[in-house]
């Protein structure tokens, strides 16, 4: 979410920078009316935004890799794009030379696997509810040894599902 709102913000003063370049010929020699901090994230810029004629100009390098982005510039575009590698595109002569992409099936064993652990996960999370549920039942009446008993035998399930869980990923 926060990328998000940084990429909308350099979004925004790119806009506002390039229809400012577009409105006057040039920005030389002409006098910053003010100086603003720059925070992102809580963390303060090392450059400042400053105000020309009346408009606001961030340094958007500094806000774009700060917002985690991989910032950019080739001619007069400045690009802001995420930082996931990226695959570069196949040239036309190398895309001729390799076949289609091979389809990568999922290993049965191993989804098996993942189903399993994720069924006993399930069991732990309602085995904890339960312990955690007796629990404040028996600080009410401390005394109930059916709380005790029904207290231990959820925590021994407990440690039999770990031992499940261990064994699977074992595996």
């Amino acid at each position: 979410m926060k990328k998000i709102a940084a990429g909308v913000i350099a979004g925004a003063i790119l806009m506002v920078g390039a229809q400012a370049l577009g409105a006057s010929s040039s920005l030389v020699g002409k006098a910053i009316q003010a100086e603003y901090t720059v925070k992102v994230y809580g963390k303060k810029l090392a450059d400042p935004a400053i105000v020309i004629d009346g408009k606001s100009y961030a340094p958007v390098r500094a806000i774009g890799e700060l917002a985690g982005f991989n910032v950019s510039v080739k001619g007069k575009t400045i690009s802001l794009d995420d930082k996931v590698q990226q695959a570069p595109p196949l040239s036309d002569e190398r895309s001729s030379l390799v076949g289609p992409a091979p389809v990568s099936t999922p290993d049965p064993a191993l989804t098996a696997a993942k189903s399993k652990i994720e069924i006993i996960d399930e069991k732990i999370d309602s085995v904890v509810d339960n312990i955690l549920a007796t629990s404040s039942l028996l600080k009410a009446s401390p005394g109930n040894a059916d709380l005790k008993q029904r207290l231990e035998q959820y925590k021994a399930d407990y440690a039999d599902l770990l031992k499940q869980k261990d064994q699977e990923l074992q595996k």
